[in-house]
């Protein structure tokens, strides 16, 4: 969800937690990627309990009820909190404001959040952290989380609690350019993040790659919680894929080192056109761009150091789906390496692939040895430029294709403009007969399907009843057109017509409700028809599978007694939310079969 402007004082006054200032140091523990924040206690919500006596829920203007948390962690640069989710309504809508930004709000719907939390259970994640949603990061040291509740939702209805919040401190929110800002900021030097080494070259100082550096991205992410007991906030740089089909599909390509979880990668944030304004400028471009939504782990390896992901964004306008090539480099091939060397600034090195090697991974402990024929690793050689923690997972080019993902490079130096530094790449072509089924093979499971589709689901605040939508004109339109329709995102994905989903699935408006109905059930359809004149048929909604299969889940079906509304989901979480919660809901089973993503 995008942050939106909204008006300023919509909530109840938010109760205030001030956590101090930060006292820790501006370390981690030796970890292979650059570290730029830690988690702190937030003992005051560490339990729903604790934080169910902090919310302070006033009547909301649309008939529920809205409280707010404010949380301070003193000389933060950037904050994120640890949302700690037991229960969590669909329907319930959360915001993000700052002080000093009030009226710029991230929103989000319960449902949605609750799909990310149950992607980390479906990978097997029922810990503290699988049911942990960090919200995105804000800049500053202060960020207000506000929860608002539709109506016929009581308060006890929210079991979360707050007992993390990640504390960033490094700057990653730098004043867009302007030629003061580029004047001042050159004049002092001043980088973004870290301090990456002189030596770096700036991408816009160089002509090579000019469109496929659109394709690589800065990443941040929150890291597995560490036997120390904290959660701590990572850097990486990542690439986007295309696929065989050319597709669209957002594949992410990356480290294994950086993200190895599903839980890793559902906190994930990504900042695309992440360079300068012009060439050896020190301040952001106004072109960046940041995506909060996370991603899903489609395959990760230890060794060779690779994950593959799928964004769970669309990538902006403009960036580049990469060109790859399996097929081994052969030595004193040219490569060039783009990367966010210290999660600074675009940057660009330029070696050759000197040998191949074979690497063992210990922590941050990297060895590598000469293999000329089985290595599934690239020595690089640099002539110009070098890589460094936050370069990880970075893509190395080679003919304008991407060949290898960054794991590990020499020590930091510019000795003689950073000659004789070095880096190891794990080749593509030792991981592609796994991931071949995503990028080449288009009868992979995890292909997208022609003719599926996002189905996008509404909260009628006005008569308690969910409205789902396949048409992204017909979305907007009531976005922009109807107030008491709140947003909750995308609901599932169904489809055109096709084999795989044969069955239309017909949608009813109740004239006297506001209320839709939909079925996938033909003689259903007719009955209504028959003996419900106050049912308009609206035609058919999307195609379904009336059986399991071709990678299908359950679409689940309430019937609500007191008002004869249904009510549709395919969350197992929401699911037992609903039976555990509203005993006026009757559960129907199975209405049909859809889809989880594309």
């Amino acid at each position: 969800m995008p942050t939106k402007s909204m008006a300023v004082g919509l909530a109840a006054q938010p109760v205030a937690i001030d956590l101090g200032e930060w006292v820790g140091l501006k370390s981690a523990p030796a970890m292979p990627v650059q570290i730029i924040g830690a988690s702190r206690a937030v003992q005051q919500a560490a339990s729903p309990a604790q934080t169910a006596q902090l919310l302070q829920w006033k009547a909301s203007a649309k008939g529920g009820a809205v409280a707010a948390l404010s949380v301070r962690s003193g000389g933060a640069e950037g904050l994120r909190l640890g949302l700690l989710v037991d229960q969590l309504p669909g329907s319930a809508m959360l915001r993000l404001y700052t002080d000093h930004q009030p009226a710029a709000v991230f929103e989000i719907a319960g449902q949605r959040v609750m799909q990310i939390l149950q992607a980390n259970l479906d990978a097997g994640d029922n810990s503290e952290a699988g049911r942990t949603w960090w919200t995105p990061s804000s800049s500053g040291e202060q960020v207000t989380l506000e929860i608002e509740l539709p109506p016929g939702t009581a308060p006890d209805q929210l079991k979360v609690s707050l007992p993390q919040v990640m504390h960033i401190y490094e700057n990653l929110s730098l004043p867009l350019g302007t030629e003061e800002s580029d004047a001042a900021q050159e004049d002092a030097k001043a980088m973004p993040v870290g301090n990456p080494v002189d030596c770096h070259l700036d991408v816009n100082c160089f002509t090579q790659l000019q469109a496929e550096r659109k394709g690589v991205a800065r990443m941040a992410y929150v890291t597995e919680r560490l036997p120390d007991g904290r959660y701590y906030y990572g850097l990486c740089t990542g690439s986007l894929l295309n696929d065989a089909q050319g597709s669209g599909t957002p594949y992410f390509l990356t480290a294994a080192h950086c993200i190895s979880t599903q839980t890793n990668a559902s906190a994930l944030e990504t900042d695309w056109f992440y360079t300068s304004t012009r060439c050896s400028s020190n301040s952001l471009s106004p072109s960046s761009v940041n995506l909060r939504n996370g991603s899903r782990l489609l395959y990760t390896n230890a060794n060779p150091d690779v994950t593959l992901l799928q964004l769970n964004d669309t990538p902006p306008p403009g960036a580049m789906f990469l060109g790859w090539n399996s097929g081994i480099v052969p030595d004193n091939t040219p490569v060039v390496g783009i990367h966010h060397p210290d999660g600074g600034l675009q940057k660009i090195s330029m070696g050759v692939m000197s040998a191949r090697a074979e690497c063992t991974i210990n922590g941050e402990n990297v060895s590598c040895m000469s293999a000329p024929s089985t290595g599934k690793y690239y020595y690089v050689a640099w002539s110009m430029g070098l890589t460094q923690q936050g370069s990880s997972g970075s893509p190395l080019f080679s003919n304008g294709a991407v060949t290898g993902v960054l794991t590990a490079g020499s020590e930091v130096s510019c000795r003689a403009g950073g000659a004789g530094a070095y880096s190891f790449y794990p080749s593509l072509n030792s991981v592609m007969p796994a991931l071949r089924k995503w990028l080449v093979d288009a009868g992979g499971t995890q292909t997208p399907v022609a003719g599926r589709m996002p189905v996008y689901r509404f909260y009628n605040t006005q008569n308690g009843t969910h409205f789902f939508t396949a048409s992204a004109q017909e979305r907007d339109a009531v976005i922009q057109g109807n107030p008491n329709y709140q947003y909750e995102n995308i609901g599932f994905y169904a489809s055109t017509q096709t084999a795989a989903a044969p069955n239309a699935v017909y949608r009813f408006y109740n004239n006297n409700s506001g209320s839709h109905f939909y079925t996938i059930n033909a003689d259903e359809r007719a009955f209504v028809i028959a003996n419900y004149p106050q049912f308009s048929v609206e035609g058919t909604a999307w195609y379904a599978r009336q059986a399991q299969g071709e990678g299908s889940v359950p679409m689940y079906r309430f019937y609500n007694t007191l008002t004869g509304a249904h009510f549709y989901t395919t969350n197992p979480s929401e699911r037992d939310f609903v039976v555990a919660t509203y005993p006026q809901f009757l559960f129907e089973g199975v209405a049909y079969y859809v889809w989880g993503s594309q």
